[in-house]
């Protein structure tokens, strides 16, 4: 399938020697609920993947495993409101957490350490904080500052076309 070959050298160009993949994997179904964000994927206990592990994809983060059966795996996408993202900018000294939006679109800031501020085009990129997720995989970009100083960001990852992702092992 000329698809699922060109979106694996995609993953596989994506990966920094860094990450240990653990598998790349099709995703099987995406959740229709409006309030939960999750994807099913065809790998589990059998391909030695475990809960937390960290979901990316050829774009960014894509998430991470929130439950695991022996042959499938259901992952928390970033967009989700219980998801949270330590983040920092990708080249300077700014650190939040960002969490999904009710409605799914968007990133919005739940803590920002200190008082600096970024601005508008700013990329976000994994912390490393919380032991989670690897530093540095892309998270989204800044697209506004609220009045409230919290922070919206648009996820570089289309997170409702989801075909193929790659789970790593952040241990």
């Amino acid at each position: 399938n000329f698809r699922e070959n060109k979106a694996y050298k995609q993953l596989l160009n994506s990966t920094s020697n860094n990450m240990n993949v653990v598998k790349t994997v099709a995703v099987t179904s995406q959740s229709p609920n409006i309030y939960s964000k999750t994807i099913v994927i065809n790998a589990g206990k059998n391909h030695q993947i475990d809960k937390d592990f960290p979901v990316i994809n050829e774009r960014g983060l894509v998430g991470k495993i929130l439950s695991v059966s022996n042959k499938s795996s259901k992952i928390l996408l970033i967009n989700d409101q219980n998801s949270s993202i330590p983040v920092k900018l990708m080249n300077q000294n700014f650190f939040a957490i960002m969490n999904g939006t009710s409605d799914g679109k968007y990133l919005i800031s739940a803590f920002i350490k200190d008082d600096k501020m970024p601005n508008i085009g700013d990329i976000l990129v994994t912390s490393g904080n919380a032991n989670i997720f690897p530093k540095d995989i892309l998270v989204g970009k800044i697209i506004d500052i609220n009045n409230d100083k919290s922070i919206i960001a648009l996820p570089f990852v289309d997170l409702s076309n989801l075909e193929f992702v790659q789970v790593i092992n952040n241990k």
